[in-house]
């Protein structure tokens, strides 16, 4: 898990902390010192990742720190996404029905001349043009904004 972070002291590089038979390990990173009215304190990245309890974890973290911070961004990043693409898919699903040819109460116009259709054409194309549709391709791009997934903003779904 990845959260912004404000301290009252600099972080050290990591921490390790017991609950029960799981460890919680904290990596810090970008450390900035903020001037405050009342003082100094310092903002981070933390990075959270839980791994079982073992006696002699902080020396193996100390002899591997990179390649367990990268780790930890990693999980961050999978989970992060995971949880953007769900909330998307659930938006997805909401517009569903709005886009549904079944549901835009259209009948086929008897005749077969272009006149006969036109207004049944225009209505399809409304609907595969319109704005729900960009709204739901916003939505399936999410996954290319810069800041994804950790920066994401979200698309303003339309009036029907």
């Amino acid at each position: 898990m990845r959260v912004k972070t404000e301290l009252s002291e600099i972080p050290p590089v990591f921490t390790v902390e017991r609950e029960n038979q799981t460890a919680v390990i904290i990596f810090y990173t970008d450390v900035a010192e903020k001037q405050l009215e009342e003082g100094i304190a310092y903002t981070a990245v933390s990075w959270v990742i839980k791994r079982p309890w073992a006696d002699n974890l902080r020396e193996r973290i100390v002899a591997d720190t990179a390649n367990w911070l990268e780790t930890a961004k990693a999980e961050s990043y999978k989970e992060a996404a995971a949880a953007v693409r769900a909330a998307r898919n659930d938006l997805l699903s909401g517009t569903d029905a709005d886009m549904a040819l079944d549901r835009l109460g259209l009948n086929a116009p008897s005749g077969t001349t272009f006149t006969a259709w036109l207004s049944f054409l225009k209505t399809i194309g409304e609907a595969v043009g319109g704005g729900m549709a960009k709204y739901r391709q916003q939505l399936r791009d999410i996954t290319t904004q810069a800041g994804f997934p950790y920066e994401v903003t979200w698309p303003e779904k339309p009036a029907k």
